[in-house]
This record gives structure tokens, sequence and C-alpha cells, in this order.
């Protein structure tokens, strides 16, 4: 008997896969998602407060009063009220496949097409949680200025964007804060001769592609960020800026179809993201 890709939407036929294990698939495709994402690493993460409830309570701790000491005098203690912002794990996102009885017979035979398959799972839930992430702190953000040209940056506006971190007690060359841009306004900073001529930095980009950093800030590129329109195309933030808690991690269930005579699989996880200090991220916003 000839087995090809089934006629059911989604189901993968013996032409395109050999191996298939849920339990093990779990664990590859938790390993992958850890490393494709992006925006998730860079912001607090509070996973292990999530296990057991479904709302975090994260405190926005204040800055606490300094005063003078005078001699014989009585030390006041700073009567600061704490509020806190509520993380909502309130986010259930999968990806799924379905596989023919055929494969299931043939299971373990091919390693490299169960990699193959987990990295496009895991390559999905990724760039899906870091487009959360993405949307939360673009849609929040306290800081921010509106671009003259759609994803391009004169040096005048990088140079506003340094003054209004510094004005905000952001200190772009300690390391702690993080530029992502879209693909396209990577590219036009990579054409800014200050941040890739070797007699500008002592060394070269244009070998590797790679921006590196802008006076002390770490640049990232995502898809995550729109490109023209009305879209964010860049933002600088601190990590405690948003925050994001992931309750369940990749899990894997499945369930035989009798129908389709094949395995439906289902991976999984659930997590929830918020914004804690708004005035910890600048956004750039296309003008058209």
């Amino acid at each position: 008997m000839s087995y090809g890709a089934g006629t059911g939407a989604g189901i993968s036929g013996a032409t395109e896969t050999q191996a298939f294990i849920p339990q093990l698939w779990a664990e590859i495709v938790e390993g992958f998602l850890r490393r494709k994402l992006m925006f998730a690493d860079l912001v607090d993460d509070y996973s292990a407060m999530a296990q057991g409830t479904d709302t975090i309570k994260v405190p926005t701790i204040s800055e606490v009063g300094v005063q003078d000491k005078s001699e014989n005098g009585i030390i006041e203690f700073d009567s600061v009220t704490e509020s806190n912002v509520s993380l909502s794990i309130n986010k259930h996102k999968y990806a799924s496949k379905m596989f023919e009885k055929v494969i299931l017979e043939k299971v373990q035979n091919s390693q490299s097409m169960t990699s193959k398959y987990a990295e496009g799972l895991a390559y999905a839930l990724a760039k899906a949680i870091d487009t959360d992430v993405a949307t939360e702190l673009t849609g929040n953000a306290g800081l921010g200025a509106t671009l003259a040209t759609d994803d391009v940056m004169t040096d005048a506006e990088i140079e506003a964007m340094l003054a209004t971190l510094g004005e905000n007690d952001l200190d772009y060359r300690d390391g702690a804060l993080t530029f992502v841009v879209n693909p396209t306004l990577y590219a036009d900073l990579l054409a800014n001769p200050k941040f890739v001529r070797y007699d500008a930095l002592g060394r070269s980009n244009i070998p590797t592609g790679r921006l590196g950093e802008i006076f002390g800030i770490p640049v990232e590129m995502s898809n995550a960020l729109g490109t023209g329109g009305t879209n964010v195309s860049g933002i600088v933030f601190h990590k405690t800026a948003c925050a994001i808690a992931i309750q369940q991690g990749i899990e894997a269930t499945s369930q035989y179809d009798i129908d389709y005579m094949a395995e439906k699989v289902v991976f999984d996880c659930m997590y929830g993201v918020k914004m804690i200090h708004a005035n910890r991220a600048y956004k750039l916003t296309n003008a058209s």
C-alpha cells in the first residue's frame, strides 16, 4: 500500500516525516522555543511566581527619599505606599499537527526529521510569544517620538532619543537598555557610517552585518515590529519596563482520530505579559 500526504488539512503523510514521539517532542520544542525567544528574554521573568495562580501582583517600587541628618536629630523614616501592577496569566497559545498511522509505525527512524518539525513548531510559538511582548511594550511605552521619515532615523533623532532617556534616569551607557528595531530601520542604521566605519569605531560591522551597539545600547532586529504606516519601528526599553510569566511551558497532548487513522498532536503553553514601568520604554513611531 502506498501512502502520500493525507487529504485532510494539516495532515502529514509518510513522505513528510518518519519519526514522532509526543513526549520527546515536547522537550525538543521547549528547547528550540527558548533559543528562538528574543523579546521575552529581554524583560523581567516572573515565571517562578506563576504556579498555582492566574494573577501576579508585581510591586512598582518607588524611589526612596533622602533627607539631611541633623546633629542629635531623630531620623524620619520614608513612608511611601507602594502600588502594584496585576500580571494576568491570560494567554494560551498552541501549535498542532496530525500524523497518519503509518508514521507512528516507523517511529524513531529519523531524528533529523523530528528536529525539523520540532524547530518549526517552536519557531511558530516563539514568534507568537515575542509578538505579544512587543505589542505590550509598544502599546504602552510612556516615552517616544514620531520619525520624520518612516523606518529611517536621523542623527538628530538619535540624539533626541538619548537625551530623553538620560532625562528619565535611563542610563544608556550601562548596558541595561536594549534597542529593538524592525529590519528596515536596522538596515538604515547599518548605513550610518558612525556605527559601521572602522575609523569611527576601531572595528567594522560590515563583515558580520551585525550592528552591535549604538552609544552603549545593544541593538537587535525583530519582525515583531512592523514597517511603514503608523507602526512602531523601534523601541528602547529597560529590562524592568515589562514582565512575562510563563505558567506552563511546552506540553504535548495527543489523541488518535479513527476517522483519519491519524494521531492528533497539540503543543501548547500558557503565559501572561504586562507593562510594569511605562516610562522605562521609548518608542519610535512611523509618520505615514
